[in-house]
């Protein structure tokens, strides 16, 4: 099971988010809007994939995003913006995001972002070659 932690700074999205990905057996080990008490739990959690926004309460996105990445540079990584600022964007790219959306995003273009982050933490079943004489 994918463990997730969401850094949303507004409601309905982040229940969204949580009932839909709850409704695939993605686990959601926490969820906050404030952008310190993501970098203070990340370690604690252990999250397989964070989902982030840009705007939040306490520290901005991008600051949670190179703070992350500093210290667990293997993290999964999707930002979640309203921002339509390619700079911006570039910047979490540069900064080591797996991946973004921008809202308004389609709920199918939504799920088929994450389970394809999510599939890649699968680990890959080891198969032993059967010789048959």
């Amino acid at each position: 099971m994918v463990r997730v932690m969401i850094v949303e700074n507004s409601k309905i999205p982040c229940r969204s988010a949580k009932k839909l990905l709850s409704s695939i057996n993605y686990e959601i080990v926490f969820t906050t809007s404030n952008g310190y008490e993501a970098i203070e739990k990340y370690d604690a959690v252990k999250p397989d994939l964070l989902l982030l926004d840009l705007v939040l309460s306490k520290y901005d996105g991008a600051s949670v995003l190179k703070e992350v990445k500093k210290n667990h540079p293997e993290s999964k990584i999707i930002i979640i913006t309203s921002l339509a600022d390619t700079k911006l964007l570039d910047e979490c790219y540069n900064l080591g995001a797996t991946s973004c959306i921008t809202m308004p995003y389609k709920l199918k273009d939504f799920v088929t972002l994450v389970t394809s982050v999510g599939d890649s933490l699968k680990p890959t079943p080891k198969v032993a070659p059967v010789i048959i004489e």
